[in-house]
């Protein structure tokens, strides 16, 4: 049996797969280049009752999101589009009367948008969909570089540099490739520089 492919990417799988800020994807979603979405049981918007996916705008959730190094926080909305009505507009919510609490990690792309935005940008490398999208294969094993990259932090800890850990993942590309390649650095520092300013961030606090 073939499972269906997944309808929705967390804001943080994004952010893992292109390699920026949060606050970046919430200005990208603001100039319309994807949704962002989440899910609420009941939100009261003047004579209008929405329940279920609702898309949220990018501007309102730059609070949430934050800034580079930033911890994501809870935040809350007021203004929602309902996802499946056709031809909707965009709603104040007014019940409750503070908005539509959004937690951080109840915050997704629909998987056409993200898919689309990949393609458009020449981001199909880093999606890791199988090749049966009409995709080309990957050149570097990025979904794979996860594994090892935790392994190395666990072993030998978080680096004092950026540097230092991008290059190590270039040493395992290296090492895994029958051709002996690998990305360059500023590619491999682009992608992990999230998890390495985050776990940079929880040491020094």
């Amino acid at each position: 049996m073939t499972l269906p492919s997944k309808e929705y990417f967390t804001v943080f799988e994004a952010e893992a797969r292109w390699g920026v800020p949060l606050a970046t994807i919430a200005g990208w979603a603001e100039a319309r280049r994807f949704r962002l979405v989440t899910s609420t049981p009941l939100v009261v918007c003047g004579a209008q009752k929405v329940c279920g996916m609702v898309e949220l705008c990018g501007s309102d959730l730059f609070k949430m999101l934050g800034t580079a190094g930033v911890p994501a926080r809870a935040c809350l909305v007021h203004r929602v589009i309902p996802l499946r009505k056709k031809d909707a507009e965009l709603l104040y919510v007014t019940c409750p009367r503070q908005g539509l609490a959004v937690q951080p990690d109840e915050l997704w792309i629909p998987a056409a948008d993200l898919y689309r935005f990949e393609e458009k940008h020449a981001l199909g490398q880093c999606s890791g969909r199988s090749g049966n999208r009409g995709g080309r294969e990957p050149k570097y094993d990025w979904e794979g570089m996860w594994a090892p990259l935790c392994v190395h932090l666990f072993t030998e800890g978080v680096p004092n540099t950026l540097n230092e850990l991008a290059s190590a993942m270039q040493d395992w590309f290296i090492e895994v490739s029958p051709a002996g390649e690998a990305p360059d650095m500023s590619t491999i520092r682009r992608r992990i520089q999230p998890l390495w300013q985050a776990l940079k961030t929880a040491r020094e606090n």
